[in-house]
């Protein structure tokens, strides 16, 4: 008999106890007994314990805290060695999960015969006024069956760095082959640790252990649906930051790696530590030649097509601090002098195709067949939306659903209600 919880929930948390104790609540909320929270509680200035005590009188839920602070990729290792579970997901403060998440994900593994890795899409709840936790939602991606993907292909899809890591037209599959906002099965996580020695590698841990779970895996599930809302909003996310913040970038990658020169000349475009792809290129290629088997074996990492992202990324920072932007500028015209003629190429068309980014995806409501209406309902109630767009097959305007900036808390029970009859009227 196997005495593991389903799955493990480990969130790693630092200095954000106002966000962390709304997440558990909805954890806490979960509609079955098969799982497990893990905080790890590294902050600085906010220790969370008072946040966490009245939660572990459920012996589901585990607080721990180092003994000093960690790095990100450091303490998501720290906490992920306490999971118990059958599947682990990592998780933030940000993350509020539906009641039947939790049992969503234990049917599928069950149906699907214990998948190695299991993904699903999230809602987003645009916060204006965090100390009032108020913002506005309205629905953005339609529920559809469960399906399975290829790990290889999607490992291909990755490496290619044709579509953009973080594109619209493609948001149906952010999540696809992580840990952080998906479940890996235990069998593939203790692979990734007897190979590297830790699950999350710096500079970009979250696609690091992506890479390597998919190295590993054959057959992974897209639930096909969202399991969860994500806040987001000024201050809340610190990877948006680094991307377009010189100084926030500089300050992570100084807590984070021992030799800060010598990191960013191992780029693989030396010396340019701007925006993501580059970062991200660059632990694909150090994870990739960790592996000579696997499906890593199989995958070509598409250098020219970084580039071109990057050189999007660079006219997107905000902040320089003391850099001085022509030096940047410099790297990337230099790196590019040196390619091929049919590299080049490749680097111009992302740039070209940099519409993509914010072209939408099929899986969008507002984009997935239904007819385009101009009607506007003031305050319309989530049973009301679903039938407008599952029985009437119209697409009301994107407004928020509320006249007024919505708590978060009503927020997320239009979102339970609106998914929950959705499904009702699909046959989900």
């Amino acid at each position: 008999m196997n005495d593991r919880p389903f799955l493990s929930y480990v969130l790693p948390t630092r200095d954000r106890p106002q966000l962390l104790k709304k997440c558990l609540e909805y954890l806490c909320a979960q509609q079955t007994d098969d799982y497990e929270v893990i905080v790890s509680d590294n902050s600085i200035n906010k220790p969370c314990k008072d946040v966490v005590a009245p939660f572990l009188k459920d012996k589901k839920f585990k607080y721990f805290r180092p003994t000093e602070p960690l790095s990100m990729p450091d303490n998501w290792d720290f906490a992920i060695e306490k999971a118990q579970g059958q599947y682990i997901t990592v998780i933030n403060e940000k993350f509020l999960f539906h009641p039947r998440a939790t049992t969503v994900l234990q049917e599928l593994a069950d149906e699907f015969n214990t998948p190695d890795i299991l993904s699903w899409q999230y809602e987003h709840f645009a916060m204006s006024d965090g100390e009032g936790q108020r913002g506005t939602y309205h629905p953005l991606i339609k529920p559809v069956m469960p399906s399975v993907y290829s790990a290889l292909e999607e490992l291909k899809r990755r490496f290619d760095f044709i579509e953009p890591l973080f594109g619209r037209s493609t948001q149906e599959k952010i999540s696809f082959g992580k840990i952080y906002s998906g479940a890996v099965n235990r069998k593939i996580v203790e692979k990734i640790k007897q190979h590297y020695g830790r699950i999350f590698v710096p500079m970009s841990p979250d696609f690091t252990s992506m890479v390597c779970a998919l190295n590993f895996s054959n057959k992974c599930v897209d639930v096909g649906r969202s399991l969860m809302m994500v806040v987001s909003g000024e201050n809340i996310s610190n990877g948006e930051r680094t991307k377009v913040s010189l100084p926030a970038a500089k300050q992570f990658l100084e807590e984070t790696t021992p030799d800060f020169s010598q990191y960013i000349s191992q780029l693989v475009v030396p010396g340019f530590w701007l925006g993501h792809n580059i970062f991200i290129a660059s632990d694909y290629a150090c994870i990739k030649a960790m592996y000579s088997t696997g499906n890593l074996s199989k995958v070509k990492l598409n250098i020219p097509a970084a580039l071109g992202w990057a050189m999007i990324e660079y006219d997107q920072v905000t902040e320089w601090g003391d850099e001085d932007p022509a030096n940047f500028k410099k790297i990337l015209d230099d790196f590019y002098a040196l390619l091929t003629d049919e590299e080049k190429a490749i680097t111009d068309s992302i740039i070209e195709k940099n519409e993509k980014i914010r072209q939408p995806s099929p899986r969008e409501i507002y984009h997935s067949g239904l007819t385009k209406s101009d009607i506007y309902i003031p305050d319309i109630s989530p049973e009301e939306l679903a039938r407008y767009h599952w029985e009437k097959q119209l697409a009301l305007p994107r407004k928020p659903v509320s006249t007024s900036p919505q708590h978060l808390d009503d927020a997320m029970q239009f979102y339970i209600k609106y998914t929950n009859f959705s499904l009702e009227l699909l046959g989900l």
